[in-house]
């Protein structure tokens, strides 16, 4: 059951663990899709362990493994204020990275994470959450239009030297109502 998630936010001692999954998830999710020699180079720079020892201390950007009970089954990053990655709006919180362990996908994980990361986003006084998802990603695509996201735009996102296109996808947090 995806209710008994536990968030926990990841400290710079954890920066192995956060690294491991990164990585892990990222290619799971994108390497068969892109040229090999471009995966690699982003893999390498975009989730070392440097690149995300910066992110982890960088303002407004914070990393929260999810556990369900005491097993790690997903990860997300979230930026407010200039962490954002686009729309740089103080009403705004960005969810830059949300990935679900492959063993795990399908348990209604993904929807409950999002569930509670607008609650985080609505208790932060935020009037939209946003994201970016590959226009390729059609699956991802779907699971956030039933999770109340709608395309708003979009902006380049580049796997190597591979120019690709996202969708900055917007829920708007006005009138959520949770039980």
């Amino acid at each position: 059951m995806a209710k008994d998630l536990i968030f926990k936010e990841c400290k710079k001692g954890e920066l192995e663990l956060l690294t491991r999954i990164s990585r892990e998830t990222f290619a799971v999710a994108f390497e068969d899709q892109n040229n090999p020699d471009d995966f690699k180079t982003y893999l390498d720079t975009a989730f070392s362990p440097e690149t995300l020892a910066r992110e982890l201390q960088r303002p407004g950007s914070r990393f929260y493994f999810v556990y369900r009970d005491t097993v790690l089954v997903a990860y997300i990053k979230l930026n407010t204020g200039n962490a954002q990655t686009d729309l740089l709006e103080d009403s705004g919180m960005e969810l830059e990275r949300i990935y679900v362990l492959k063993e795990f996908q399908g348990l209604g994980i993904g929807a409950e994470i999002l569930s509670r990361v607008k609650k985080m986003a609505i208790a932060e006084d935020k009037q939209y959450l946003w994201l970016g998802v590959w226009e390729e990603n059609r699956d991802a695509i779907r699971f956030y239009e039933k999770q109340g996201f709608v395309k708003s735009g979009m902006h380049p996102y580049y796997i190597g030297n591979d120019k690709q296109m996202d969708w900055v996808m917007k829920a708007d947090l006005s009138n959520i109502k949770f039980r």
